[in-house]
């Protein structure tokens, strides 16, 4: 059997989570599966690089150094929980030469003042970068012949659009069969970096938000592996946040469409970007517990069980989004005039306000977005000094203190009655509903409620359609 696994930061805190890693891996490559690698930083890393990013341009020398430091000392830490004196030597020399590079070039930034897109995808490498060799190493300590390979050396090759690339899909899957293949055929586990590959010039490029998760998607379609696993410290997909909800169970099978819509209303255990590439393949994607690692938990398959529906899953999950503001958009001059929500659009996306949901009113003189509550002020004033005051525009008014609950299902589709019934759940508890939005795939119903009642919502959805049984 050939496996891709997937191991994010969550779960890559310190050595005693990487031994874990190692040991999953030798077991399998113990019973003669072929398996490829991939990883994302250690916890916290990308977090310290990014605040990192934020003020390079602007930190002092002695202040820069101290964060430089900071980072170069946990991985050093982790290093010295390799037994074998040689191979612990070797990792610690790669630590420290990553880290001279991350300081050189960092260090060059501040002093001029200026950091390019292509400066920061480079910066932004070394998490991957830093922790594959110290994986490796593990495992090689382990008795797993393994070889750290970074996203470009192992052949995912993508566009220049620095800090949001796109994978060159036909040229990365020859690429990586080309680089891949003949380690897998000799027993090496090759332990590639997650996130980070490179343009075909050579130049390091990163893959954006879910990059890894992406990384492994790649990666397992080339190598056309029988299952990609990405192990978690959850026991699977869930039916709603246990946090929500202590009745939530592991959903057992999904469908990839059920999953990505899952995924971008808050249940992020993979990436949608990641399950937009198993839609078109025959890859079989598995969520696994790290804790728990003969646990069964979560196949994410093309095609689901068409009984679903009449055995009563019309719904497969619930999932929230927390803290979201509501922008209302106003105005008589709204109505027929397509660009100026165009507009509204193009200027939260320049601000890189991610949009949760939008509806407008039947008479199209309203319009209301809902957007991360961390962004309210960005995009209020980006909004009201472009809009207000154009004639377009009347009145533009945020509301906070909001989640967006999805429920989501391939059940719903054909099912009549299934909206009724979710508000008629909602009116039954006294739940005020703010805004609604379906799209026409039928896959959820989307709307959005006060924070104070996103619990009693959860566990009157889960058990008014019954997703407690098993």
């Amino acid at each position: 059997m050939r496996i891709v696994m997937k191991f994010g930061g969550a779960i890559m805190r310190d050595a005693d989570d990487i031994l874990k890693v190692a040991e999953i891996v030798k077991g399998y490559r113990s019973k003669g599966d072929e398996v490829a690698v991939v990883v994302s930083a250690l916890g916290g890393t990308t977090d310290s690089l990014v605040e990192i990013m934020k003020n390079i341009a602007y930190a002092k020398k002695a202040r820069m150094e101290k964060m430089l430091d900071s980072i170069a000392s946990r991985h050093l830490g982790v290093t010295k929980r390799i037994e074998d004196p040689k191979l612990a030597e070797e990792t610690e020399g790669t630590v420290n030469r990553l880290m001279d590079d991350f300081r050189n070039v960092a260090l060059g930034i501040s002093h001029i003042g200026e950091l390019t897109p292509r400066s920061r995808d480079f910066l932004l490498s070394f998490g991957e970068r830093l922790s594959a060799p110290i994986v490796t190493a593990f495992m090689k300590q382990r008795g797993v012949e393994a070889k750290a390979l970074s996203g470009g050396e192992a052949g995912i090759m993508t566009d220049d659009c620095f800090g949001e690339a796109e994978p060159l899909i036909n040229v990365t899957n020859m690429q990586l069969k080309q680089n891949l293949e003949p380690l897998l055929k000799e027993g090496i586990t090759p332990v590639i970096t997650g996130f980070i590959a490179s343009t075909q010039s050579g130049v390091t490029t990163t893959l954006g938000r879910g990059g890894s998760d992406l990384t492994a998607a790649v990666v397992g379609h080339a190598l056309e592996a029988d299952e990609l696993w990405f192990w978690k410290d959850v026991p699977g997909m869930m039916t709603a946040d246990p946090l929500l909800f202590s009745g939530a169970r592991v959903i057992e099978k999904i469908a990839f469409k059920e999953a990505i819509e899952m995924a971008h209303f808050g249940a992020m255990v993979i990436h949608p970007k990641a399950l937009e590439q198993g839609i078109n393949n025959e890859l079989v994607y598995r969520i696994r517990n790290i804790d728990d690692p003969d646990g069964r938990g979560t196949l994410i398959v093309r095609a689901d069980d068409p009984d679903d529906a009449k055995k009563g899953a019309v719904i497969r999950g619930i999932s929230v989004i927390d803290k979201v503001y509501l922008i209302n958009i106003s105005g008589a001059r709204l109505v027929g005039t397509p660009r100026v929500v165009a507009r509204v659009l193009e200027l939260l996306s320049n601000e890189e306000v991610d949009v949760l949901m939008i509806s407008q009113s039947s008479s199209e003189a309203n319009v209301s977005i809902a957007i991360p509550e961390a962004d309210s002020g960005d995009a209020m004033n980006i909004l009201e000094l472009s809009l207000l005051g154009t004639s377009l525009v009347r009145e533009i008014t945020g509301e906070g203190n909001y989640c967006i609950v999805a429920v989501v299902g391939k059940g719903m589709k054909g099912t009549p009655g299934v909206a009724a019934n979710v508000f008629k759940s909602m009116a039954d508890r006294k739940i005020n509903i703010r805004t609604i939005a379906q799209g026409s795939s039928e896959l959820n119903i989307s709307f959005m409620i006060s924070r104070d009642d996103a619990k009693v919502a959860v566990e009157a959805l889960h058990r008014d359609f019954r997703l407690d049984e098993a």
